[in-house]
């Protein structure tokens, strides 16, 4: 399927995504103690080339994955720098309570962070343009072993925005996998709304 991104749609789904990624930002910044700042959400279309670069780039991320259905259906995968990340998980850690050598901590804490960053996203999108879907939980995966799993669904969108939390800048960067039609059905929701 070939498709295109209008302008007014990528428009769209900036501005939703901008204030979905704020709210986002806002519970981060709550969890941790911390201003976070983050970017404008650059949005496009996916292409072969950028799938194939991001399930190259093992050394730099840490990946995660969640399904999502009902109102839209598809894969969220979630990239969490792993510099940046890592002083983020470490002031979690710390707000919890928890020893920092932790490893189920350490995992739970990464997890908690991409269900923030891009789970909570994802539903505030899916709030803001009136669209109910259920989310499941993320999962940690490394696309070596278990490659991503783009090409189930037609279409992608990757969504790349930068966070600066007061100690670490850390950039997270999703692809939301869409199943069949999916895509479109959502720039129908938007067009109803512009």
């Amino acid at each position: 399927m070939n498709m295109t991104l209008s302008e007014d749609h990528k428009d769209a789904l900036q501005e939703f995504m901008n204030i979905s990624m704020g709210r986002a930002a806002n519970k981060l910044a709550t969890l941790l103690n911390l201003h976070v700042v983050i970017s404008v959400p650059n949005i496009h279309l996916a292409t072969e080339e950028d799938l194939r670069y991001f399930q190259v780039r093992q050394d730099d991320f840490i990946y995660t994955r969640q399904s999502f259905f009902g109102g839209m259906d598809g894969e969220l995968i979630t990239l969490l720098s792993r510099t940046g990340c890592a002083q983020v998980v470490s002031d979690l850690n710390k707000a919890k309570g928890a020893d920092e050598s932790d490893e189920i901590s350490i995992e739970e804490n990464i997890l908690d962070i991409s269900n923030i960053l891009s789970g909570a996203s994802l539903k505030g999108l899916c709030q803001q343009i009136d669209v109910k879907t259920n989310i499941h939980p993320p999962v940690i995966f490394e696309p070596e072993k278990q490659p991503l799993p783009v090409s189930q669904w037609k279409l992608s969108l990757i969504m790349e925005i930068s966070f600066l939390v007061e100690k670490a800048a850390f950039s997270a960067k999703t692809i939301i996998c869409f199943a069949d039609q999916e895509l479109s059905r959502v720039l129908t929701h938007l067009d109803e709304l512009m």
